[in-house]
């Protein structure tokens, strides 16, 4: 049986002309959305397969906003940026700006750090690849890669999950132990606080809670091909992508490694119709949303309720 399980509205995040392209909660909560101001040039347009563009034909400019507790917090205008940005999040009192790819070993820089007042800092090579970023509030940063990635040129990106200091020194790559396999693609990450990282990735489909960047836990929730994921102690909330249905899926998670569903939901509004995310992301026990131009979220107290 598939339960209502309400969204709370958080942001109406029409930038006016201009498109989303990086969405997603810092580690202050606050909630942080990126659009380009000028025409999108992500991808190559030459006959045959069409691959991500790390440089548009001419610089982009882009609209950095963030929100806590319904108040804008951030309006920043960045403007001739070379790089296409896929993820923003906060650097301790910068911004972070990262390109998903990075040309492979090359190793181009496609980490960008700005200030609030819009001067660029410094730039930094991040891998390549890049599926998820998020960071920390100390200024660390998560990077969890892409199958493009981990199969790659770029020997960092082939660990599927990797730590950097803020001024982008590579401080931690991903290996499994205790029976698990390798990652080939990150398909979630929830950087809970300085100490646990949750990932979720394939091919085992494995949900897995790194504590001080050793493995404390692993569990295998029967719920593939999930993009996002929050977690309240022994309890987890995921979201299945997009593409392959709007389904949200609650787990218990035993110590013990055993991993048992409480109940499946589909996100509505606040008026009772269906949500249809284009985008989720998790960060600690709250997964957030983008729908319609909007922000919206939904955390496991909730799902818990819900699943009474």
């Amino acid at each position: 049986m598939i339960r209502p399980l309400p969204a709370r509205l958080l942001a109406d995040l029409d930038a006016g002309p201009g498109a989303l392209v990086a969405f997603g909660a810092g580690p202050d909560r606050a909630l942080y959305a990126l659009h380009a101001l000028k025409p999108l040039d992500y991808r190559t347009t030459r006959p045959g397969p069409s691959y991500p563009k790390i440089n548009p034909a001419q610089p982009q400019d882009y609209r950095a906003r963030a929100w806590l507790d319904g108040r804008c917090v951030l309006d920043l205008r960045i403007v001739g940026e070379r790089y296409n940005v896929h993820a923003l999040q906060p650097l301790g009192d910068d911004l972070l700006l990262a390109c998903a790819r990075s040309g492979g070993s090359a190793g181009h820089a496609n980490g960008r750090v700005y200030s609030r007042d819009g001067r660029r800092l410094r730039e930094f090579a991040l891998g390549d690849g890049i599926g998820h970023l998020q960071t920390t509030a100390r200024g660390a940063i998560r990077t969890g890669y892409f199958d493009e990635g981990v199969f790659g040129d770029d020997p960092v990106s082939a660990c599927g999950l990797a730590a950097w200091d803020a001024h982008g020194a590579n401080t931690f790559q991903f290996q499994p132990q205790d029976g698990l396999d390798t990652i080939c693609d990150c398909y979630a990450l929830n950087v809970a606080d300085e100490r646990e990282t949750w990932l979720y990735y394939y091919t085992e489909f494995a949900l897995v809670l790194l504590r001080e960047r050793r493995i404390a836990g692993q569990w295998r929730p029967p719920f593939d091909g999930a993009c996002a994921v929050a977690v309240q102690r022994r309890h987890a909330l995921m979201y299945r992508n997009p593409r392959r249905g709007h389904e949200a899926a609650l787990f218990r998670l035993d110590g013990d490694g055993r991993c048992s569903e409480l109940a499946r939901f589909e996100l509505q509004r606040e008026d009772g119709a269906p949500l249809r995310p284009e985008r989720v992301d998790g960060r600690g026990d709250t997964l957030y949303a983008y729908a319609d131009g909007c922000a919206w979220a939904v955390d496991v107290e909730q799902a818990l309720a819900a699943a009474l």
